[in-house]
């Protein structure tokens, strides 16, 4: 019953460290996958809540002000059409931003392991 304790605890961290690593791929593309797909849903109603997008299109035929004389119409709506361009730019920023992210996500385990092998054989050609 006298075991070295160093010995057992050792092992069980050794144990614990190749179950995590063998986890990793399970987690990466599971919960972590959701989460990220979460960070990009969430990233587009910022961006959306931001920029005032989806608002400004809702609005782009109403005067501005109250104005519903022919001129305040006009003005209205080409100011809101320039308006609707610039941030209409920067909400598609956003969105390639936060899709850039995801797609940044999916694929960064596949190009670590393809960096580690592809350079594998060069530490052994020197």
């Amino acid at each position: 019953m006298s075991k070295n304790i160093f010995k057992q605890a050792s092992k069980l961290l050794i144990l614990d460290y190749i179950a995590e690593v063998l986890y990793f791929p399970v987690w990466w593309y599971g919960p972590g996958l959701v989460n990220a797909i979460s960070f990009f849903r969430n990233g587009l109603v910022e961006a959306n809540r931001f920029t005032g997008f989806t608002l400004l299109l809702k609005n782009l035929f109403k005067p501005m002000f109250a104005q519903y004389d022919r001129q305040g119409r006009i003005i209205s709506f080409f100011m809101r059409l320039v308006l609707i361009v610039y941030k209409g730019l920067t909400f598609v920023v956003m969105v390639i931003f936060y899709l850039l992210t995801l797609v940044f996500w999916i694929l960064f385990p596949v190009l670590v392991l393809w960096g580690i092998t592809y350079n594998l054989p060069s530490l052994w050609l020197k």
